[in-house]
């Protein structure tokens, strides 16, 4: 494989390849910076910069690895080169591993030296700063990797992704409540079923259609009746999604984030962040919403110190972050509440206001340096470039240049618009939708087809695309090392492994010695 990969870098070296890409990077880490107009900020200008360059250099590399893993190969097939090498005492998957090695060789010639231009640049300009309170804030908000806790979704979240809602437990405790018991006369096996239930399996229990309904579906499963119980147990897991995301005007919202209690000590040594992004139904305006946030309550650590809640005015549809200062650190320390950081909301406008809850507000905590974090980011760049490659030699494995560049750019297309497939599975269909209801009327084979299809597409779109290494750099947030290792394994072990496979096989089973009119004349 060996002596392949250094005839595939020797090839890109003689077509001035690499000096093309070269001088271009230059241009991304050198050019890009000088063009950008930020906030002002030191913040604003270095996330920009970090956005900007490294998306850019990923464009870049990733269209290079396609189009070298297309070239490469169909190029010497159409020319009849491969021919000479396939006499030889070498297996063709050697000959396709080789090429991929060779091109992802030249893929960490070129992205190793950007990553570090990249981070020396940004430290530079870090360390020039003369303002010591925007140096500061570059540092423990841009420059640093900082982990982040959610609370934990509801187990009812799944259902809204198509997973079975558990029917036969809501109207289990449906018909528990219709008793109208009290606390001391329940048995343990219906405690333990009233501990279980959630908030949409609560709000059915208040719905006595429900329970009958379910009761005539036992007798006549008619198709109008299972319609009618779905649409009863769509509309309790809206119902529990709006009560969670929805803050109505001049009402409150609480979350509770559980900080690992072994770590509390430590993290009360750096600045902790609350980061938050919120929607009103309205166009950005920096300062429109009248927001009222309060921490720790009912705990030893209360923030702000002065006050029951901290006002600000500020913008929706954009992130925000609050530094929780307190001396000694935000998280508590001490008792039963030893990790546990309670934020409280209040919603002081004229309008609703919605966290998203796929998005939701998130405790930042510092737990490293920024150039670690940076070159795992620039490893999971790599990782992709490598899937990218491998899809681009499995296409001419078997189609000429043009199909195969043509074929490849399709299923990157493909798998980067998932946007039509998530609402699919969302709408559970997509037939007959109801725009009053969000869902589909009536269920049909095209409809579950649909679903399967996209499901299956979007566990394989995740697998690969479900990273963001330049939004966590930009923002400062941790990329993990089980993250890292997650998306090896991912993208490069599983689909990585696949394609290749594919791309080894088709090319063992095409015939190299058939007569090409492409074939360059000698």
């Amino acid at each position: 494989m060996w002596p392949v990969a250094k005839q595939t870098l020797k090839a890109a070296v003689r077509y001035r390849f690499v000096v093309a890409l070269g001088l271009a990077l230059l241009v991304i880490v050198f050019g890009v910076p000088l063009l950008l107009k930020s906030d002002g900020t030191a913040k604003g200008t270095v996330q920009l910069v970090l956005t900007y360059t490294l998306g850019a250099t990923t464009a870049l590399l990733g269209i290079a690895s396609l189009w070298m893993g297309c070239g490469t190969l169909a190029r010497e097939i159409e020319d009849n080169m491969m021919q000479m090498v396939a006499v030889k005492p070498i297996a063709r998957w050697r000959v396709w591993l080789g090429k991929w090695l060779g091109i992802m060789i030249l893929n960490a010639a070129l992205l190793v030296p950007t990553g570090l231009a990249v981070y020396f640049l940004i430290e530079a300009r870090a360390s020039s700063l003369e303002n010591a309170e925007e140096q500061a804030k570059l540092r423990n908000e841009v420059l640093v990797s900082r982990s982040s806790v959610r609370e934990p979704i509801p187990e009812w979240a799944d259902w809204r992704a198509g997973t079975k809602f558990p029917r036969q437990r809501a109207y289990a405790y449906a018909k528990l409540v219709a008793q109208g018991k009290s606390e001391n006369q329940y048995t343990s096996g219906e405690q333990s079923l009233i501990d279980s239930i959630t908030l949409p399996e609560h709000g059915l229990s208040l719905r006595p259609e429900y329970t009958q309904l379910i009761e005539q579906a036992a007798k006549n499963p008619a198709a109008e009746v299972l319609a009618d119980i779905e649409a009863l147990e769509h509309q309790a897991l809206q119902f529990a999604k709006g009560s969670r995301e929805i803050v109505l005007p001049g009402q409150m919202i609480n979350w509770e984030f559980k900080i690992d209690p072994d770590e509390v000590d430590r993290i009360n040594e750096k600045p902790i962040y609350l980061r938050f992004k919120f929607n009103a139904g309205d166009e950005y305006d920096p300062k429109s919403h009248l927001c009222l946030w309060s921490v720790g309550r009912g705990t030893s650590k209360r923030w702000p110190l002065d006050g029951e809640f901290e006002e600000m005015t500020i913008g929706s549809n954009v992130f925000h972050e609050i530094k929780l200062e307190r001396v000694g650190g935000i998280v508590p320390d001490k008792g039963a509440n030893r990790g546990l950081i309670r934020v409280n909301f209040a919603n002081l406008n004229d309008k609703p206001i919605v966290f998203p809850m796929d998005d939701g507000p998130m405790i930042l905590y510092h737990d490293g340096g920024f150039g670690t974090n940076l070159m795992r980011g620039l490893l999971i760049i790599f990782f992709w470039l490598g899937l990218i490659c491998a899809i681009g030699l499995m296409a001419s494995s078997f189609l000429s240049f043009p199909v195969a560049t043509f074929m490849s750019f399709g299923i990157l297309l493909i798998s980067a618009s998932t946007g039509t497939l998530e609402q699919i599975v969302e709408e559970e269909g997509i037939t007959g939708i109801n725009h009053e209801t969000g869902r589909k009327d009536e269920s049909s084979s095209l409809d579950n087809v649909a679903i399967l299809f996209s499901k299956t597409v979007l566990s394989v779109t995740d697998l690969v695309w479900g990273y963001s290494p330049v939004d966590h750099l930009s923002s400062g947030r941790t990329i993990s090392w089980t993250t890292l290792a997650t998306a090896f394994t991912g993208i490069i072990l599983l689909m990585g492994g696949l394609v290749s496979a594919l791309g080894v096989y088709m090319f063992q089973r095409r015939e190299l010695a058939l007569p090409n009119p492409t074939a360059s004349m000698n």
